[in-house]
């Protein structure tokens, strides 16, 4: 999924990889895929530790150390490094939470945490607690992508077009009319709406769920094989990757360490309970169903 940050930033969600938000420009995002993660998380650690309360600082070392554990989960297969980094990653975004109950930013990346995870629902009500903070058309973009992966493109295509009267650019909505294409198994539409972004916006098809693809596709077919073969993009959209003669690849983790990300998750969402329960004027769900 590209998934955008409510700046413009999912994917089109606009991906975290190919946005920008607090703490980084468009030219840091450009230095943040050049050089080292590590070489990032290092600087941002020592600009957290000359100023720990600095809210964007603990933003973009939180999205910085979910790079990485993404990174070691579906490249290097290694689960204790991605735990360790996800651990990380967590804890900046709830600390950045506890700082400042209004930032939007923590809770558009805990809500691509829960996609990742395949907690769709979960994902869905992260992305209304960012609209409810910041109702950027892009806020907007997000709800309808999620829309498309739960398999509901007539909701999701009623999201992207109320983003598009809110003003939305075009990038993530013509990615998200992408994806209900090809959702409902119109071929022709998807291939067409596809080849309007690699013309028009060809970086909202470089990206699925802040993984760089290793090129840039340059076909919808392309673009589909890489969704199918990620763990992040192709189990929802099993029938769609089976029409396509296209294997899905799922998430290979040990019990032990799917416990450990949920115990993850349970720590990070009492602490956000605290939060929000001193802070009910927000109207930030972090347990209740999301209202679409």
């Amino acid at each position: 999924m590209p998934l955008w940050k409510p700046y413009v930033l999912l994917l089109s969600l606009a991906l975290a990889t190919a946005s920008c938000g607090p703490g980084y420009s468009p030219g840091s995002r450009q230095r943040l895929d050049a050089g080292s993660l590590q070489e990032q998380a290092r600087s941002l650690e020592q600009r957290r530790a000359r100023a720990p309360r600095d809210v964007d600082t603990r933003i973009a070392l939180g999205e910085v150390y979910y790079l990485i554990a993404r990174d070691a989960l579906d490249r290097q297969r290694d689960e204790g490094r991605y735990l360790a980094y996800l651990e990380r990653s967590v804890e900046e975004f709830v600390t950045a939470l506890e700082l400042e109950p209004r930032a939007e930013d923590p809770h558009f990346y805990l809500a691509v945490m829960d996609a990742y995870r395949g907690d769709l629902l979960s994902a869905l009500r992260g992305f209304n607690n960012v609209k409810r903070l910041n109702p950027s058309p892009i806020a907007y973009t997000n709800i309808a992508e999620i829309y498309v992966y739960r398999g509901q493109p007539e909701r999701a295509r009623k999201w992207n077009d109320l983003a598009v009267r809110k003003g939305a650019p075009p990038g993530p909505v013509t990615f998200n009319e992408m994806l209900i294409a090809w959702k409902e198994n119109d071929l022709m539409e998807a291939r067409r709406r596809f080849n309007q972004l690699a013309r028009n916006d060809p970086e909202m098809i470089r990206t699925i769920n802040v993984a760089r693809l290793p090129r840039q596709p340059e076909s919808f077919e392309d673009f589909a094989g890489y969704c199918c073969a990620s763990p992040a993009c192709g189990p929802y959209m099993q029938r769609e990757c089976a029409a396509l003669s296209l294997d899905v690849e799922e998430r290979a983790m040990s019990e032990e360490a799917l416990l450990q990300e949920l115990r993850l998750e349970m720590e990070a969402k009492r602490r956000l309970r605290k939060v929000y329960e001193q802070r009910k004027e927000l109207e930030i769900d972090i347990e209740a169903p999301p209202g679409e």
